[in-house]
């Protein structure tokens, strides 16, 4: 289950717990276009369920454009969760992801989604529109 996914201009995890700058963002605004934007964090929280532990799990994420067509950012990556200390037998666990996206291009205003799936199966979406900065 994703507990979140969302936008933000950067995060990061350290020792499990996600660090936030400027997030839920969902508007990008350029003066022209194409227009490329330097770096930003793609920000994921999964609750694994007890029954899931010890198992290997992969996550992918992508940006599609408003036409559903990939546009070249792709993530991906496995993860295995063990119980925490302090867990008790059948509490879930969360993983917090904080990828970070370099130079992404966007080629015209719009809706663009990031897409997001663990072991094949869709989870969540996470939709920026991109508009053209008056000056």
């Amino acid at each position: 289950m994703a507990k979140a996914f969302f936008l933000a201009d950067h995060a990061s995890v350290e020792s499990g717990k996600l660090y936030v700058n400027g997030g839920f963002w969902t508007h990008l605004g350029f003066a022209e276009y194409p227009a490329t934007h330097p770096a930003f964090s793609v920000v994921t929280v999964l609750e694994v369920p007890w029954s899931q532990f010890d198992v290997e799990h992969h996550f992918s994420i992508w940006l599609e454009d408003f036409d559903g067509r990939p546009l070249g950012v792709d993530i991906e990556g496995d993860f295995r969760v063990d119980a925490a200390n302090a867990a008790r037998v059948g509490d879930p666990t969360l993983i917090p992801l904080a990828p970070v996206v370099y130079g992404v291009h966007f080629a015209n205003p719009g809706d663009y989604t990031f897409v997001l799936r663990v072991n094949g199966e869709e989870l969540a979406r996470a939709r920026c529109t991109a508009t053209l900065r008056q000056p």
